[in-house]
């Protein structure tokens, strides 16, 4: 009995490559220092153009970086396509750059990933990284990058624990730029890691803990964030729920919300976050059954449901409580909200998985989205 005990319960853990995390107000001030400490010396921001033309983010970040600024990109867009990746490399071999700070949500942090992974295959060598993030997209956290075929304009996914930054800044001053929808909706996208975590395959203890309260404070801050702008604790909070919500990922591969949103986002020209605002509680109710246990103390935790309700009713109600969140903070959650019809409904589904059996439901949930 002990040793069954046992095995219900054995697993693995694999650690990403990541050596430094530093948070907190100004924190980007610490940057030279950091970049000393990973022994390099010339340093390439990669950014889009927003940031680097209309805030005075960039600014900061060169000025923290001082005599180590080698140059800027600055053409990183949505999506991350795969032009501007290709232009980055070759501006990483022009100017002898050693190390790579991204600067911006989830498109400059891939597309810096995507730069150093095209470095290593070639040249067997990559600059070291840096990440900036501007938004709670956590893609500084993962080891997962997309990247934007635009001739088919889908997205291509890659995995490579080598590329995740070495270090990380979250710095709430350098957020207050960003737009608020842009803000708050990636928060959303924070929410989609944390409870796609819980029902991910495997067994993940340290995840799903750290996925649950990721949650409970996504749920308390984003509305907070929506009221008061401008509050750098909620902000700085909010930073490390998105943290925590993609805390080890390599060990819980993303689920159906995210594979959907991957198909929507790079061919229909939908921010990511978005795209979990509109998937995320539909695919919730569509796994309430299968996933009961993992969804239900999700109802639980928010005060939606006591230990006395059956799992696969607070699985319901946790994927009403993301819905009205969502709907709280003024953001989408249909598909018609954002120029997709249903005459988009079969080309998403069969780029989701294909011509499998499983198929006919996939068109079914992405009419519920409707």
């Amino acid at each position: 009995m002990h040793d069954q005990h046992w095995q219900e319960f054995a697993g693995e853990y694999y650690f990403l490559p990541q050596e430094h995390v530093l948070f907190g107000a100004d924190s980007v001030e610490r940057l030279a220092s950091e970049v000393e400490r990973l022994g390099v010396h010339r340093a390439l921001i990669i950014t889009g153009q927003t940031l680097a033309r209309q805030t005075g983010v960039v600014d900061r970040v060169a000025a923290a970086l001082g005599p180590r600024h080698a140059g800027t990109v600055d053409n990183i867009r949505q999506h991350t396509p795969r032009s501007a990746v290709d232009a980055a490399v070759g501006d990483v071999r022009r100017l002898g750059a050693d190390v790579l700070v991204s600067v911006g949500g989830g498109s400059p942090i891939d597309a810096a990933k995507a730069v150093a992974r095209t470095l290593l295959e070639s040249e067997g060598t990559m600059p070291a990284q840096i990440a900036i993030p501007t938004t709670l997209s956590a893609a500084e956290f993962s080891h997962r990058i997309g990247v934007t075929d635009e001739i088919t304009r889908s997205k291509v996914g890659m995995e490579d624990p080598r590329t995740v930054p070495r270090t990380v800044i979250l710095d709430a001053t350098l957020t207050v730029p960003t737009p608020e929808r842009l803000w708050i909706s990636s928060g959303i996208r924070a929410l989609d890691h944390a409870v796609e975590t819980l029902y991910a395959p495997g067994t993940h203890p340290i995840e799903s803990v750290l996925a649950r309260e990721a949650i409970r404070d996504l749920f308390a801050y984003l509305p907070r964030s929506h009221r008061h702008p401008d509050d750098l604790d909620t902000r700085t909070r909010l930073q490390l729920a998105a943290w925590m919500s993609f805390f080890g990922e390599v060990n819980t591969p993303m689920g159906l919300s995210h594979n959907l949103g991957r198909r929507i986002g790079a061919t229909y020209d939908v921010p990511h976050g978005i795209t979990s605002c509109i998937t995320l509680p539909h695919v919730m109710r569509f796994e309430a059954t299968t996933h009961a246990a993992a969804l239900a103390p999700i109802a639980r935790m928010l005060g939606r449901a006591t230990d006395e309700t059956p799992d696969n009713v607070a699985a319901l109600r946790a994927a009403d409580a993301v819905a009205q969140l969502i709907a709280v903070l003024g953001l989408p959650g249909r598909l018609s909200e954002v120029g997709i019809s249903a005459e988009s409904i079969p080309a998403i589904a069969t780029a989701t998985v294909g011509d499998s059996p499983q198929r006919p439901r996939i068109e079914q949930l992405l009419r519920e989205m409707l």
